[in-house]
């Protein structure tokens, strides 16, 4: 890729061909084919200094997804934290992070979506459990939803469905 116009390489062309023995005041063919180098040496070395910048911008994506994925994590963790501490507890759910970029950019699968898929961003074994039959959160002390928190592959039973299993 060339950094001069189509029409200032007609009038060098020019000065290299048929002008090349005619000077213009301080305007000649030298004159003009060292700036038109110059021209191109400062453009080649944009393009180096865009391609740098393309790169470290996909560093800097890269850095703060890790980020993104590390605060989910540390927020998922201060939830559980917090879980007798109603004013940090309030706080922390204030925090709102969004979805991280390899996530969102998943396509969507056909068919009916699997409970991961309906799923927050945030780490959801951390946060409260809600009670789907009652949409309040269950009981800190009720002992099989402790039971069933603490085995993942038992998610989505409220304590009447976990009642009937036992």
């Amino acid at each position: 890729m060339t950094s001069i116009s189509p029409p200032i390489q007609s009038v060098l062309e020019l000065f290299q061909g048929p002008l090349a023995n005619v000077r213009f005041a301080d305007i000649d063919a030298a004159g003009l084919a060292k700036l038109a180098a110059e021209v191109e040496a400062a453009g080649a070395e944009v393009e180096q200094q865009e391609q740098r910048l393309t790169e470290l911008r996909q560093l800097l994506a890269q850095r703060q997804e890790a980020l993104l994925a590390l605060a989910q994590q540390a927020l998922a963790y201060a939830r559980v934290y917090a879980e007798n501490d109603e004013a940090l507890l309030e706080e922390l759910n204030r925090i709102a992070l969004p979805r991280p970029a390899s996530r969102a950019a998943k396509p969507k699968k056909q068919g009916r979506a699997s409970a991961s898929d309906r799923a927050e961003p945030l780490l959801d074994a951390a946060e409260p459990a809600v009670d789907p039959e009652l949409n309040e959160p269950s009981s800190a002390s009720d002992p099989t939803a402790d039971e069933a928190a603490a085995r993942p592959g038992r998610k989505g039973r409220g304590r009447v469905a976990q009642a009937a299993a036992e």
